[in-house]
């Protein structure tokens, strides 16, 4: 309870069933054929596994199964065998139109036929629009690595792969711009892209805008020979603003690191508030299989516009075809602040920092020890902003420049607005011998987190 340290990055979606597609790793032999590595299956920068973890499915799950197919079956046959009666009784060889026998003891004409010239549309075959959106979408791949702690405490770095999507948006002054999403690219040693022509360009991050999952990556355009740079293209974006349920949709991403796939489905919905562990979101939701790797890829419509960025989907054994994307719009937007230098990418130079280690004492907790709800801090780092303002193991912050704080994230959320050199003022209750709590209110000013010891 007590031992959260303020400022650690916190993983997506491992306190829910939404997995996002970061880490890929190569498949190993001795696992399932998975690519992802640790518990993750998205697409950059750590692995996770696409829920909250492996389930079997028991005989009471396999029974469904079985008499779904069995109902399905026999539908099917069903339908062969009145079918074949109403041609034998109705049409009876005539080429005129069928006229079938309501309920009501009328007659139905069916005049709309394809054989009288009504036209029709054959939506089965999208590999026109798949072709032609190729040249913008790439494969991001990348290297991280990570810090490991033993039983023993010894500490030793270990390198992964991780594997995602992006999108070419944009080409200014031998630069290519390119969008994919920040949980692809978060903590990455290094970048590459792969063009659709197989060939391979070292990348570097722009920026990043953490809250809306989207980071702007930048390749050299001297990098790129003529071939590729005649075979790539610059994406064409749709109008996000405007789909409606029901449309068409065509996702497209680098599934499982082994490069582009395409996967079809509509629109289920244009506006989705979806609940993260840290934030809530809103995004397309599609039937359109979004899998590990997918991250950073494009979701198209029918005319192969881009109308967003595949990012999520919800993973549970009795959950299927429920994938989301960023709107097109939204992405575009960040994108531009991003390159324009508007939307200012969180660094440790300047983001703010308090320096303690603590976590939420909740309403429940608190009165059974006697003690006001707040953060709980256990210990205070050598030199930092809490030090400065006197802060305290033991004590317990209860506000933040004048806001009520009742929880850890609360306290995070109000330090993430601040900037490093600004003056701020605390509320703590330090506790007494007698037991009682003593309010205190105290000011500091922020330190940087490149700062910390």
């Amino acid at each position: 309870m007590f031992n959260n340290n303020y400022g650690q990055d916190n993983g997506y979606g491992q306190g829910n069933d939404y997995s996002y597609y970061e880490e890929i790793e190569q498949p190993q032999t001795s696992g399932t054929g998975s690519p992802s590595s640790g518990s993750r299956s998205n697409g950059s920068g750590g692995s996770r596994s696409n829920g909250s973890g492996s389930r079997r499915k028991g005989s009471f799950g396999g029974a469904i199964v079985k008499a779904l197919c069995c109902g399905l079956i026999f539908g099917l046959a069903a339908s062969g065998v009145i079918f074949g009666f109403n041609r034998a009784g109705l049409f009876g060889g005539s080429s005129s139109p069928a006229a079938l026998t309501s309920s009501a003891g009328g007659t139905v004409n069916i005049v709309q036929t394809s054989s009288t010239g009504a036209e029709t549309t054959d939506s089965d075959d999208v590999s026109e629009i798949v072709e032609a959106a190729m040249p913008g979408i790439v494969s991001v791949n990348t290297t991280v690595e990570s810090t490991i702690t033993d039983w023993f405490g010894h500490q030793y770095t270990e390198e992964s792969q991780g594997a995602g999507s992006g999108i070419i948006i944009s080409e200014s002054d031998g630069i290519l711009y390119l969008t994919t999403n920040y949980h692809v690219v978060k903590g990455a040693k290094t970048v590459s892209v792969q063009f659709v022509d197989q060939t391979n360009a070292t990348a570097t991050v722009k920026g990043y805008d953490e809250d809306g999952d989207i980071a702007v990556l930048m390749v050299n355009m001297s990098d790129l020979s003529e071939e590729t740079k005649s075979n790539i293209a610059i994406s064409v974006m749709g109008n996000s603003d405007d789909l409606k349920a029901g449309q068409s949709a065509i996702a497209i991403g680098n599934a499982l690191g082994y490069g582009q796939s395409v996967t079809t489905g509509v629109i289920s919905a244009a506006a989705r508030d979806v609940e993260l562990t840290d934030k809530t979101m809103t995004l397309i939701q599609t039937s359109a299989a979004i899998n590990p790797g997918n991250s950073g890829g494009a979701l198209l419509n029918g005319k192969g516009e881009v109308i967003g960025i595949n990012t999520v989907k919800f993973s549970d054994t009795s959950v299927e075809g429920m994938g989301y994307a960023i709107p097109i719009n939204t992405a575009i937007e960040i994108a531009k602040g991003i390159i324009d230098g508007s939307i200012v990418t969180k660094t440790d130079e300047n983001t703010a920092y308090l320096g303690i280690t603590g976590g939420t004492l909740d309403e429940n907790t608190a009165k059974a020890y006697d003690a006001p709800a707040g953060v709980y801090v256990s210990s205070v780092a050598r030199g930092s902003a809490a030090e400065r303002a006197g802060l305290a193991a033991g004590c317990i912050i209860t506000g933040f420049n004048g806001e009520d704080i009742s929880t850890m994230e609360a306290l995070q959320e109000a330090i993430s607005e601040c900037a490093p050199g600004d003056n701020v003022t605390i509320t703590a209750q330090f506790p007494a011998r007698d037991g009682e709590y003593t309010e205190q209110e105290l000011t500091t000013i922020m330190g940087a987190k490149s700062d910390a010891e």
